[in-house]
């Protein structure tokens, strides 16, 4: 429920997600490398796994409080840098 983010296809067991970028200019790596220096947030970029441009990979492997603070973090930056879809 990210602003300007989108999960075409939910993990069903798996450990990781890939999430799309929704009508943005910024390319997946171009959000990736943003991220990290912003929020200090580090997911990979999609192309990485096979996945079209416009999308980047997060793991959920960290425990819950983690991943509740990177994900706050990672909707701060998409409010201030991604249009709504």
């Amino acid at each position: 429920s990210i602003r300007g983010l989108h999960v075409p296809s939910p993990p069903h067991g798996a450990m990781y997600v890939l999430v799309c970028l929704r009508n943005n200019h910024m390319s997946g790596l171009e959000f990736v490398q943003r991220l990290m220096a912003e929020e200090s947030v580090l997911v990979l970029p999609g192309e990485c796994f096979g996945a079209p441009p416009g999308y980047f990979r997060v793991t959920f492997c960290a425990p819950i409080d983690k991943l509740s603070e990177a994900f706050s973090r990672i909707a701060n930056f998409c409010d201030r840098h991604l249009r709504a879809a």
